[in-house]
């Protein structure tokens, strides 16, 4: 029980060893959402590169609009970056529409993150640049190779606005505004 073993960002820097149930489990009774160090960190740890993450756009026709992405970079909290291909439809559908979801979850999904903001396209060569040396893991940039020309990607920059945690494990769910962490420690 989460209570009883520690916050959550130290159960995520150091896992508990694969049992049958591979993550912690979160005691509804115990877990303070209060405390914004616990979400910050459930948020960093899940928005690590290893755990895919879902982006909802809207389409040009008012149409949602999902795919999944990695590559991330979240050192800025509540900024965080992903590298995608120049021509991408989610490029064009974030020019036009910043409202974005994602969605983070899980290996056994028994914790699910939605984090919902606002999304801009960064273009700028030093900024990507920077944003590149940021990014963890870049072993899933498949848009690379098609692209010859530097720097042969773009990056979506989203800076949340509230973040909805769910454990349909632990019957948990609540949703808590970005500006209400403003104290947190991150």
């Amino acid at each position: 029980m989460l209570g009883q073993r520690g916050d959550l960002k130290s159960i995520l820097a150091h896992p508990p060893k694969p049992t049958m149930n591979t993550t912690p489990e979160i005691d509804s009774e115990s877990f303070d959402i209060e405390d914004g160090g616990d979400i910050i960190g459930l948020a960093k740890g899940l928005v690590n590169g290893r755990h895919p993450g879902i982006l909802a756009t809207v389409t040009q026709n008012g149409k949602p609009a999902v795919r999944w992405m990695s590559t991330f970079s979240f050192d800025e909290f509540p900024i965080f970056h992903t590298l995608t291909a120049p021509d991408s439809r989610k490029v064009k559908e974030i020019a036009q529409h910043p409202d974005v979801n994602w969605m983070f979850f899980n290996h056994d999904r028994s914790m699910i993150l939605n984090l919902i903001g606002k999304a801009h396209v960064i273009t700028d060569t030093v900024e990507l640049k920077r944003i590149w040396t940021k990014v963890k893991d870049k072993s899933l940039t498949y848009f690379l190779d098609k692209y010859g020309k530097a720097p042969g990607f773009v990056a979506i920059e989203t800076k949340i606005e509230s973040i909805e945690c769910t454990s349909p494990k632990s019957a948990l769910r609540f949703a808590i505004e970005t500006g209400e962490l403003k104290d947190a420690r991150y």
